[in-house]
């Protein structure tokens, strides 16, 4: 069988592509190497419009939260199972300045989509530390990355569309028609492998900052929360009792085992945060692919045009991957052109590389 597409990782960034290739009705066939611990896996899954220590509006939020909240609809509706939770974010604030800062940003229209309302006298009765008040936005929530991921695999493997392996680049056979990888042989295929994509030595050129992230999963005994609370961390109301906070940020050690170091890390973000009772569920720990600018690698390769990634999304996948899905499938199928910031060859323009030295 000739496939139109083979699809490399099935993380966020290659379970949204999948899906959106298979809505345009591509026959498509996803390969990963089943990891519980891959950072798709453990990720907190967060989307949210407004972002930074600095608290600004989201890059792109414009066109990427209008496009997230109907793809993840689609893809629950088609799953048959909940994966989307829109939840309302509230950031508390830590100082007058902050608080004036903020009451005046949100005369700008820019705005309007995002902050729902502003709480001068906080929320949770001071079990959110919080006595600055804070302002409560909108279009946030979270995506079950655990549950969608599993449940879209055990989808594919249904229709025969999933194999459960590792690729190794070098094995693969690539002509002009085509690209075979043992028995397989597609059209096209498309690198979504993650941090693992850092080692590909078809895509040596593209520079990658890895970052490794802890999280607590924990529960209050005696309070709860309806919302996100964040601020230098987040505090995300998951299932049931319990909830995710998190995270933490290490650029050197890029193991995924929990330390005793990003506890101590995380507890210091938690208790300058929330004034109340927590007890600590377990910790967990997964590596995000970052890159050295903080925007994803998309694109086809500048001499096989028939191999493609979509990587690189960083602590923002979940908000990310739907919308450059949808431009990478246009791009793949059209020669449409993506957003300029995310197109894959600059990375050889900061290597000083010309597509010759490939």
């Amino acid at each position: 069988m000739l496939y139109d597409y083979i699809i490399v990782g099935q993380g966020i960034a290659g379970t949204t592509l999948a899906f959106t290739l298979l809505e345009q009705q591509k026959e498509v066939l996803v390969v990963d190497n089943r990891q519980e611990e891959a950072s798709s896996m453990v990720a907190a899954g967060i989307f949210n419009p407004i972002t930074g220590r600095r608290m600004v509006k989201t890059w792109l939020a414009d066109q990427l939260f209008p496009y997230l909240e109907q793809f993840y609809q689609r893809l629950e509706k088609t799953l048959n199972t909940p994966i989307f939770h829109p939840t309302p974010m509230y950031f508390p604030f830590d100082s007058q300045e902050k608080q004036n800062d903020w009451l005046a940003a949100s005369s700008d229209p820019k705005f309007d989509p995002y902050i729902k309302q502003f709480h001068a006298n906080g929320l949770y009765d001071g079990a959110v530390k919080d006595p600055f008040g804070g302002m409560e936005v909108t279009q946030s929530g979270y995506v079950h990355t655990a549950h969608m991921l599993s449940s879209f695999a055990q989808w594919l493997d249904r229709q025969s569309r999933f194999v459960d392996a590792q690729l190794n680049p070098e094995e693969l056979v690539i002509e002009k028609d085509y690209v075979q990888w043992k028995n397989y042989r597609a059209k096209k295929l498309i690198f979504c492998d993650g941090n693992e994509s850092a080692e590909n030595p078809l895509f040596h050129w593209l520079e990658y900052r890895c970052v490794k992230g802890e999280l607590f999963w924990l529960r209050f005994p005696k309070h709860s929360f309806q919302h996100i609370i964040n601020r230098n961390c987040f505090v995300l109301p998951y299932q049931k009792e319990i909830y995710k906070v998190g995270a933490t940020y290490e650029f050197h050690d890029l193991n995924k085992e929990a330390t005793e170091k990003g506890k101590m890390q995380l507890i210091e973000k938690l208790e300058a945060l929330i004034n109340a009772p927590y007890e600590i569920e377990k910790q967990v720990a997964g590596i995000r692919p970052a890159t050295y600018d903080r925007r994803p690698f998309i694109g086809s390769h500048p001499k096989h045009p028939n191999l493609g990634i979509l990587n690189g999304l960083g602590t923002k996948g979940v908000s990310l991957a739907p919308y450059f899905a949808w431009q990478l499938a246009e791009h793949m199928e059209r020669q449409t052109p993506f957003h300029p910031e995310v197109n894959l060859l600059r990375g050889l323009k900061r290597k000083g590389l010309r597509v010759e030295d490939l």
